[in-house]
């Protein structure tokens, strides 16, 4: 069973504690983390990813439910086969990294998602 994490605040000071493969995280908040590259094969709802900075990560089969990304920058980050449900994205950047590479949706599916000032975002949307 997959380990459950409520209500954190997990930052630069603390986030070598926590593991992303495999866990369950609830009514958390990501702030101010930069990556490179970050590897997640994790569940999330109701979060909140406020001013990340993510340098070729690789979230792969996530599903990620009523989540909010604000000011959240991704670079040549891959989503494969993951899903987003009523997730917001406000101001966020999916870019390519320094070799041209793009962010990767492949199979990822957006469904009743809001994109607000973000480029790039490139899921399924449904």
């Amino acid at each position: 069973m997959a380990e459950i994490f409520e209500s954190e605040t997990i930052n630069a000071e603390n986030v070598a504690a926590f593991d992303f493969h495999d866990r369950y995280f609830k009514f958390c908040n990501f702030e101010k983390l930069s990556f490179e590259p970050w590897l997640v094969d994790s569940d999330f709802h109701t979060c909140h990813f406020e001013n990340v900075d993510d340098y070729w990560g690789f979230f792969n089969t996530c599903t990620l439910i009523q989540c909010r990304f604000t000011n959240c920058v991704f670079r040549g980050t891959a989503f494969s086969d993951c899903l987003f449900v009523q997730c917001t994205f406000a101001n966020c950047q999916f870019l390519r990294d320094n070799m041209g590479g793009e962010c990767k949706f492949e199979r990822a599916i957006a469904y009743d998602c809001l994109l607000e000032d973000t480029v790039g975002f490139a899921a399924t949307m449904r």
